[in-house]
């Protein structure tokens, strides 16, 4: 009788299940289900202070036509800068638009190639969102001051 084959690399061995390597395949699906779950709560705990000053804007944003039940929330950079994704591949100019209106500041915009850039919006002086909007949606430039001559 052969011996059955690792089915982790050495680099692998934070699978585990009860305790131990993985021995079938249904096992090592459960592990590495069970370290997805475990990566995405510690993420969500990173940005749950962000999460939670956003939550206070959300009746305003959804005045403005924002729907939150078809996004994701994540972040790039342990929970200093909070990511809002839309569940399928779109734009959010709506949202853009929607935050600019309650109060956010652009600090910040990303080529992100394929006609779209990744804008960086704050609001306060803790909460920063990056969300992702078509390049036609630049901001318009701030109306200055007339200068009539005396």
């Amino acid at each position: 009788m052969t011996t059955r084959p690792r089915l982790i690399s050495q680099w692998q061995k934070h699978l585990k299940i009860d305790g131990r390597e993985p021995r079938t395949l249904q096992e090592l699906a459960l592990a590495k289900a069970g370290y997805d779950y475990h990566r995405r709560v510690a993420e969500i705990k990173a940005i749950s202070t962000k999460l939670a000053l956003l939550d206070e804007l959300v009746p305003a944003l959804a005045a403005r036509g924002v729907v939150f039940a078809h996004r994701d929330f994540t972040t790039y950079n342990g929970g200093k800068t909070l990511r809002m994704l839309p569940c399928a591949l779109t734009r959010d100019n709506t949202l853009h638009e929607a935050l600019l209106a309650v109060g956010f500041r652009e600090i910040g915009r990303r080529d992100w190639g394929r006609g779209e850039e990744m804008v960086t919006l704050k609001f306060g002086r803790s909460l920063v969102l990056g969300i992702d909007v078509s390049k036609a949606a630049a901001p318009a430039a701030a109306p200055s001051a007339e200068v009539i001559p005396a």
